[in-house]
């Protein structure tokens, strides 16, 4: 067979085989053979790989593109951003207010129209429930394609207030939408923190004075959202549905979670790169606000432990391109969330396989295979004959000082700035075309809107 590309000399890693020399032969945007280590094949196109590895493209599971700038504007920049670390496919949690209320996703045409105009790579959407009229239309949902939602337990009174959230989704419309999502093959994703105890110890946190990251992790408990945890959990077994817990981030939270799990709840674990890297004490104070906080430095650990041994399912960047100016605040005005996409594959080789010895196939796993799993993209997360020919070669050696400047998304700040990572993505396949060399995007946008 005659392929439009090969890729030659690299170590393949899969999330299901392992590792293995060889190369790749791509016809038609899907992979089409897996080659012995000195077949010569004929291409169109040959990528030497030879001192490489060859993974499956990055899936992100958690971004948020649409929420600090226009939906549209996010697609061109922050998907070249994740073109530029590996990631193939971006799944964007989308809400959409008509007027002051929450209302039916009606635009999913024109979502979907743009994701395939202006996306770098591919993105698949998950939709927030916020409101009854939307929960009652998950059925027509599924039918469009997205099979997957985002409940918030959090965000109600005053804590919706500081993300400008008029959530209505109480214990009872949850649920429902899990009874519906397990009629229809669907995940509920759920950010699990108790509202109304946050809403409390926020006021009294702020009245006392505190400031800085400290304060802010006392303000939202890692205790709020193990007991959410163990809410949803026991909802969700009077249904089908698959619960899939998003930026778990404390030990708390992880040994409530992973409990649920073991006890044969069909419960999903995501953890956030941010939650590998920073704990309340880092120097770069209100630029990593997030929900829920960073914690400590044993909370990192028990995040890096549970990830290597697999009690932790995937890893979710919960990509916010936020303007750097609604991050220069005091840690109670500042804006939540932050930019991610980029290096988070250069954070699980750097800090968790350099460093902690974390196996190659595992990284394949929580990167891209399981979340493939989880939200039945079968063509994705594999190199597996017949997937999509997405792919990410990666330098294992190279070492790099993050700079936001060469990230490429429209946040003028990472909050990895400064630091230095070893292994990084060198070149980006989505759909057997490169997108992404050596820094630098290439050739038009060949993203795509991923059906589920």
């Amino acid at each position: 067979m005659r392929f439009d590309v090969a890729v030659t000399g690299g170590l393949l890693v899969d999330p299901e085989w392992g590792t293995l020399r060889g190369g790749l032969g791509i016809k038609d945007g899907h992979i089409a053979a897996v080659l012995a280590p000195h077949e010569r094949p004929d291409a169109d196109e040959t990528i030497d790989a030879t001192g490489l590895v060859v993974m499956p493209g990055v899936i992100d599971p958690h971004t948020h593109l649409g929420y600090a700038l226009p939906f549209e504007e996010d697609l061109a920049t922050e998907t070249r951003s994740a073109a530029l670390g590996g990631v193939t496919t971006v799944m964007s949690f989308y809400r959409q207010y008509k007027g002051a209320e929450p209302a039916p996703y009606d635009e999913i045409p024109e979502l979907v129209e743009a994701i395939n105009r202006r996306a770098v790579v591919d993105v698949a959407l998950h939709l927030g429930m916020l409101a009854e009229s939307q929960v009652n239309e998950i059925p027509r949902y599924a039918a469009a394609g997205v099979s997957s939602h985002k409940f918030y337990m959090a965000y109600r009174g005053p804590d919706g207030a500081t993300v400008g959230m008029v959530n209505e989704c109480d214990d009872g419309l949850l649920l429902e939408g899990l009874r519906l999502l397990g009629e229809h093959n669907g995940v509920a994703c759920v950010h699990a923190e108790n509202t109304d105890i946050v809403n409390r110890t926020m006021r009294q946190v702020r009245e006392s004075g505190a400031t800085g990251l400290r304060a802010w992790s006392a303000a939202r408990p890692a205790f709020a959202e193990a007991e959410n945890i163990h809410r949803v959990a026991f909802l969700a077994r009077r249904t089908d549905a698959t619960v899939y817990l998003v930026h778990i981030g404390s030990r708390e939270s992880l040994e409530a979670a992973v409990q649920e799990k073991r006890a044969g709840g069909r419960v999903r674990i995501e953890t956030c790169p941010h939650y590998l890297t920073h704990t309340y004490d880092s120097p770069v104070g209100s630029l990593a606000k997030i929900n829920p906080p960073v914690r400590t430095a044993d909370d990192v650990e028990a995040m890096w432990r549970g990830l290597i041994s697999g009690d932790i399912d995937t890893v979710g960047t919960d990509h916010c391109a936020v303007p750097l100016d609604r991050k220069q605040s005091d840690i109670w005005s500042a804006a939540a969330g932050f930019p991610g996409m980029a290096t988070t594959l250069p954070v699980l080789l750097s800090e968790g396989h350099h460093k902690r010895g974390m196996s190659l196939q595992r990284i394949a796993q929580v990167l891209s295979g399981n979340a493939a799993s989880i939200f039945s993209m079968p063509n994705k997360g594999t190199l597996r004959p017949g997937a999509d020919a997405d792919l990410v070669l990666c330098d294992l050696d190279a070492e790099r000082v993050v700079d936001h400047a060469a990230l490429g998304s429209s946040a003028e700040y990472s909050i990895l700035d400064g630091q230095t990572l070893k292994g990084w993505p060198v070149r980006t396949i989505s759909h057997g075309r490169t997108v992404a060399l050596n820094g630098e995007i290439v050739g038009e946008p060949n993203g795509r809107f991923v059906a589920r």
